[in-house]
């Protein structure tokens, strides 16, 4: 079986597979996080809103998040950066806070209650099954196979459910059921593109672990549903 660091012919799918060699891209994406939020606080504060419990929650939903990821794309991940994460990804994601932002609306204690469990559960699913991964791919035992236990048995992508979801919250806790396009967008466009471009990836790569993955974990997205 190949290694994490081997690279697949070039006839063979492809996904984000290269290893890292600098902090380059990261450190580029990092500072790109760090305009975005800080142009996302501004609209918080200074312009948009007043200053509200829903403010402050908004707040903290954008630094949790952006803290998350730069955490993940520097330590969780050992690949490099793909360059679309750091120009299309952060645009998207920059729309999104955007439209939180512009689109926000008051919204009860009950709703912003219900914002939080979804994202926080959702940024567990997340931030969970990638460390249970990445710890269990630290055992020299276990290199060269597919990840198929913990969270993951769950859905083989329970960590892109885990962004849609937590993306849900924050979207409830702007109150304006508009701001529902981005986690429908997002869900959308992991299920018909990057899932079926990762999953074919991950069937060549670990073709071995693959077909018994597939029959233990059949969800590909949502637990229980599809």
């Amino acid at each position: 079986m190949p290694s994490e660091s081997t690279s697949l012919q070039e006839d063979e799918p492809y996904f984000r597979s290269v290893e890292r060699t600098s902090n380059l891209r990261a450190n580029i994406f990092l500072f790109e996080c760090m305009v975005v939020m800080s142009l996302y606080v501004f609209l918080l504060y200074g312009w948009r809103l007043e200053y509200s419990s829903q403010v402050n929650l908004l707040a903290a939903f954008g630094a949790i998040y952006m803290i998350r990821v730069n955490i993940m794309s520097r330590w969780l991940l050992p690949r490099e950066l793909g360059m679309e994460e750091i120009t299309v990804v952060i645009l998207f994601i920059s729309s999104i806070m955007g439209s939180y932002v512009i689109l926000a609306k008051e919204i009860s204690s009950v709703g912003l209650a219900v914002s939080s469990i979804l994202y926080a559960f959702g940024s567990y699913l997340n931030t969970w099954s990638e460390m249970q991964r990445k710890f269990w791919k630290g055992d020299p035992g276990n290199k060269g196979r597919c990840y198929t236990l913990g969270l993951f048995s769950w859905s083989r992508n329970i960590n892109y459910f885990g962004d849609s979801m937590l993306f849900a919250g924050w979207a409830v806790a702007t109150g304006n059921w508009v701001n529902s396009w981005a986690p429908i967008v997002m869900s959308l466009a992991f299920y018909f593109f990057h899932i079926p471009d990762k999953e074919k990836y991950l069937a060549v790569r670990y073709a071995k672990d693959w077909p018994a993955y597939l029959t233990q974990t059949p969800y590909a997205f949502i637990p229980y549903i599809c």
